[in-house]
């Protein structure tokens, strides 16, 4: 096990881990209850947001009401999702607590997977790793959006990779891209990786085993929903258009003008700098496993930034990766990432009507920030080779 990971499960490193955690937990508390008691009106969405929860909600309609999902009933998720979804409503309904037994089921959840993650990274890190998990705007969209379970799969792929248990790291991987397909883009540079651990054969072994969830998710759906409801969920994210969040909205925000407008062609262009960074990943050639985190960081900041829309939720799928860093910039920078995210979702955009400036600032704040750490994967991973 290497050092860093050695200290911080010393009794020492634990003590100072527990610390942390809690003043962490303090801060975050600290600010949530200091937005709340600052910006009036819509305050309580600083600390409770049930909308993408109710999306949650009507996406699983089918398994108490009937109807075929994505035929009768919609969803923008891959079916790995909805039957996340699906389980959490079915109990619900078997409480005969409606939409509120969802919301108080699904933050229950949420909050245990989030805790394990909390755990295993203070427990099998370091404590700036579990200082990120704890940042304010990493504990908001970790209860209140369903990307919690893709990134803690990403963790439990990262533990088994770290263990050179490849074959688990691949199946853990290939949870996550089938609960939500931004996985794919650690693809390429994981089964590089593997080559140089343990060949060809086995690389290709890994790549089949991370995409055979999918694969079966999207036979599964096809024989219930037909093809139209199998590419479904992929249609609406391939037609997704600017969302005034993205890397794009902030060089408008910055420049005070429309410099790069909506159309198929800032798509194509975005698209096709998503795959040129997943395939620049892998081009690094990583034969060891910080070397691996670096590539994946480098991949993941690159499909984020230079996607037309973005999300704040999207912090989340940050972490896991994060939290095996050796580099303190990076680790330091995540804290400020989700603090920064929280800033701009919900504080900025709950109150953008009356602080329009805040929500412009906080989200070229978050991009700058994001496109910083994507040079240092890259910059670190050159300067260790």
């Amino acid at each position: 096990m290497p050092n860093s990971y050695k200290k911080a499960l010393s009794p020492t490193g634990l003590s100072l881990t527990a610390v942390a955690l809690v003043g962490a937990a303090s801060t975050a508390a600290a600010l949530i209850l200091a937005g709340i008691l600052y910006f009036t009106g819509k305050g309580w969405y600083l600390v409770f947001n049930p909308w993408d929860i109710e999306t949650y909600f009507d996406s699983a309609r089918w398994i108490v009401e009937g109807g075929r999902l994505y035929r009768e009933v919609s969803s923008d998720y891959p079916l790995f999702a909805n039957v996340i979804f699906a389980t959490v409503r079915y109990l619900a309904n078997f409480l005969h607590s409606g939409i509120y037994g969802f919301y108080g089921l699904w933050i229950a959840l949420a909050g245990v997977v989030y805790l394990y993650a909390v755990y295993r990274t203070a427990t099998g890190t370091t404590m700036l790793a579990a200082l990120a998990w704890l940042a304010p705007g990493s504990i908001y969209f970790a209860l209140f959006r369903f990307d919690i379970y893709p990134a803690v799969a990403t963790l439990m792929s990262l533990f088994a990779i770290q263990r050179s248990r490849y074959i688990e790291g691949a199946a853990w991987l290939g949870v996550a891209v089938a609960l939500k397909g931004y996985a794919l883009c650690f693809l390429p540079a994981y089964c590089v990786f593997v080559v140089y651990q343990r060949g060809f054969a086995n690389a290709i072994k890994v790549g089949a085993l991370a995409i055979a969830p999918m694969l079966l998710s999207l036979l599964a759906t096809l024989t219930f929903a037909g093809w139209e409801g199998m590419v479904a969920p992929f249609s609406f994210q391939a037609l997704r258009t600017l969302n005034g969040e993205s890397t794009y909205a902030t060089f408008n925000y910055l420049f005070s003008t429309p410099l790069i407008p909506d159309g198929p062609e800032v798509r194509w262009a975005a698209q096709s700098l998503q795959v040129g960074c997943t395939l620049a990943a892998a081009a690094m050639r990583p034969r060891n496993f910080d070397d691996l985190i670096n590539a994946f960081l480098f991949a993941l900041l690159g499909f984020t930034s230079f996607s037309v829309f973005y999300s704040p939720q999207f912090v989340l799928w940050i972490l896991p990766l994060v939290s095996f860093s050796r580099s303190r910039v990076m680790l330091i920078s995540a804290i400020f990432l989700s603090g920064l995210t929280y800033l701009y979702y919900p504080i900025g955009f709950f109150r953008y009507s009356r602080y329009p400036a805040l929500f412009r600032t906080a989200i070229a704040a978050v991009t700058l920030l994001r496109l910083f750490m994507m040079f240092w994967a890259g910059r670190t991973y050159f300067e260790r080779r």
